[in-house]
């Protein structure tokens, strides 16, 4: 591991999991003065390769909050009323993230809804993200670290820094499965033009995600869209709306979220080595928990271990 670093390391929690995020300007964070790519240039409405982020730091990434245009990091305060199902799933979900439950600052703001107002931090056990679990489509894409779209024929990949997943995007003209039998961390996406809107239909999402850092739920009957326009060179605006009877009495119509192009260029290693960065929640010691606690319970094997 070499001993030069450039800027420095901190440690950041993220809705409930600790994220190393590396600074390249030595002193401190980069300052807050966006440096996205001009507007008025000719573009392609039907082009969304590239690297997209909601963030306002300079580089695009590393710390910071979102843009000045971009929304903030949840998906509406305009919030549906649950069903008792959703109720008792909103309850059991403690979020670090957001004004701290109980304090003269949530109570300064009865216009949030409640679930924006009951910050519990740290973590204290209930985030999936905490366990370095995928924290699902939604959420991924309300965090603001670059995300980069690249397409290929017959689908599109999102590719997310922060955690490093990959969703995958089909627009080969396949139907979404009615009721999939195998939900996943990123459900099952589907894509198609209508004019200038790319829309994005998924379902099958695994109910252990949460639909933002405050800790919203859903089940595994959430459907979401996706509506993605290109308004200008530089900017991607995305408007969505989950669909979720088990959880919440009417559809939930997201803010409007917006995303800014970035050469990638800027995220770089300390060796200049471009691209997005590797930032995995990953628990080091997996391995020998899993010995601890499965295996070696069990005793060897016929072969020994």
């Amino acid at each position: 591991m070499k001993s030069r670093i450039l800027g420095f390391i901190i440690m950041m929690f993220c809705g409930g999991a600790l994220t190393l995020m590396t600074f390249g300007q030595r002193g401190g964070p980069p300052p807050q003065l966006p440096r996205y790519l001009p507007s008025d240039k000719k573009f392609d409405p039907h082009d969304l390769a590239g690297v997209w982020t909601r963030n306002s730091s300079r580089l695009g990434y590393g710390g910071g909050g979102t843009c000045p245009d971009c929304g903030d990091r949840g998906f509406s305060n305009d919030v549906p009323p649950f069903t008792p199902l959703g109720q008792k799933m909103f309850d059991a979900n403690k979020p670090s993230y957001g004004r701290n439950l109980g304090t003269p600052d949530a109570a300064a703001h009865p216009e949030e809804h409640i679930g924006r107002r009951r910050a519990v931090p740290p973590s204290n056990g209930t985030d999936p993200y905490q366990y370095c679990n995928p924290m699902g489509v939604t959420r991924a894409l309300i965090y603001p670290d670059p995300i980069e779209f690249i397409v290929q024929k017959g689908r599109i990949y999102q590719h997310f820094m922060w955690g490093y997943g990959i969703r995958p995007i089909y627009t080969d003209g396949r139907k979404l499965p009615d009721e999939p039998d195998q939900p996943r961390w990123w459900g099952y996406s589907v894509g198609h033009w209508e004019g200038d809107t790319f829309v994005v239909d998924s379902t099958g999402h695994d109910e252990r995600t949460w639909v933002d850092h405050f800790g919203y739920p859903h089940s595994e009957s959430m459907r979401l869209q996706e509506r993605y326009r290109r308004t200008n060179y530089n900017t991607l605006e995305l408007n969505w709306t989950i669909t979720d009877p088990k959880a919440y009495t009417r559809p939930w119509v997201g803010q409007t979220k917006r995303f800014h192009l970035i050469t990638g260029e800027d995220i770089k290693t300390v060796d200049d080595f471009t691209g997005l960065l590797e930032d995995i929640c990953a628990p080091a010691d997996e391995v020998d928990q899993f010995d601890r606690r499965i295996r070696d319970q069990l005793g060897p094997g016929p072969g020994g271990r």
